[in-house]
């Protein structure tokens, strides 16, 4: 609609209708807009071909007198039901200079303004079921959003008096609850809700969530990481009580062979060439320390494969014992240079 901000001069300020203008024509009713007292105003009246017929003209009487009762900031005004020279009896309302909310829509308005909207059109719904009354009809073309200061504004209620004089039990809110549902599906939650009261608790539920969703992912993100820390620090742990079992038995064996070999060496230092027993108790001492060595390898390969290939522990383990090995035979090394001395 296009907007009427134009200065009003004395001339323009009259008590008759000027500039009545056909704006929309329906199969029972036509719009227009008029002037009276330099205001615009817009007159909805009945098609020329039922104007004169007692039923429409009863459900005209009947939409006046429950508009003229609907008071609402978010509500068309309803003024007067009047006769008319030229367009015949219409009821006056108020001119809302706006856009409908498809419209208004398209021009994508912040999140903030998108909730003021719908808060005000949640006031305006709550207010007409408190009366037992539904729209009916509530679409986007019936809703329609000031240039100035966007605030809602909803229209035309004819359904909702066609209704009402049908049975008052047929007006259920959840229908104007389902259409606003689809009007603003990213706001309002789905679900079937018997009152606005009831959806209105369903969206500051929504709100929080929205609200308490960062936290909740930051809470949840240094459970993680506490979590991941905790089983990093507990397979370290692990590792480290299987390596110090590792050298553990590393050390018992190569403890083992040291004293093999210590009783070897005694037994070299005790024994007597010509006698023949004695030869015999160092050969024999020899070839069990030799298949006590081999028995120690085939040991030695076997606990290295306990671990994976992959395993940094099955390097450790190899150089663990070649590193106690070695320590072991510089010792007897030294021991039997002693000796030889």
């Amino acid at each position: 609609m296009e907007s009427s901000s134009d200065f009003i001069v004395p001339a323009d300020f009259s008590s008759e209708w000027r500039n009545i203008t056909l704006i929309k024509s329906h199969s029972r009713t036509n719009i227009y807009t008029a002037t009276r007292y330099g205001r615009r105003f817009v007159l909805k009246a009945l098609a020329p071909e039922i104007a004169s017929l007692t039923d429409y003209r009863l459900q005209q009487e009947q939409e006046f007198q429950l508009g003229i009762q609907l008071v609402h900031p978010n509500i068309a005004a309803t003024y007067s039901l009047e006769e008319i020279d030229g367009v015949g009896r219409c009821i006056v309302q108020e001119w809302i200079d706006g856009q409908t909310l498809a419209e208004w829509l398209q021009t994508n308005p912040s999140k903030a303004l998108r909730e003021r909207v719908l808060n005000q059109l949640l006031d305006a719904l709550e207010y007409i079921h408190s009366l037992q009354l539904v729209h009916h009809d509530l679409k986007a073309d019936n809703i329609l959003i000031t240039r100035h200061g966007t605030n809602a504004k909803l229209i035309d209620f004819g359904l909702s008096v066609a209704d009402a004089s049908v049975s008052p039990v047929a007006n259920d809110p959840s229908r104007d609850i389902e259409a606003l549902q689809q009007l603003f599906p990213d706001t309002c939650p789905q679900g079937t809700f018997s009152n606005i009261a009831a959806l209105r608790k369903a969206i500051n539920r929504r709100k929080q969530f929205i609200r308490l969703l960062p936290i909740t992912l930051s809470a949840l993100l240094l459970t993680a990481a506490i979590t991941l820390s905790y089983l990093s620090w507990h397979e370290r742990q692990k590792e480290q009580q299987r390596f110090e079992a590792m050298t553990e038995q590393v050390d018992s064996y190569i403890a083992n062979e040291r004293a093999h070999l210590l009783e070897m060496i005694n037994c070299h230092d005790s024994f007597d060439a010509n006698n023949q027993a004695d030869m015999q108790a160092y050969i024999a001492c020899h070839e069990e320390y030799s298949n006590y060595v081999q028995s120690q390898w085939i040991i030695r390969d076997s606990l290295m494969n306990l671990y994976p290939e992959n395993d940094p522990l099955r390097e450790q383990f190899w150089q663990l014992w070649v590193h106690r090995e070695a320590e072991m035979n510089t010792e007897l090394i030294q021991l039997l240079s002693a000796k030889l001395k």
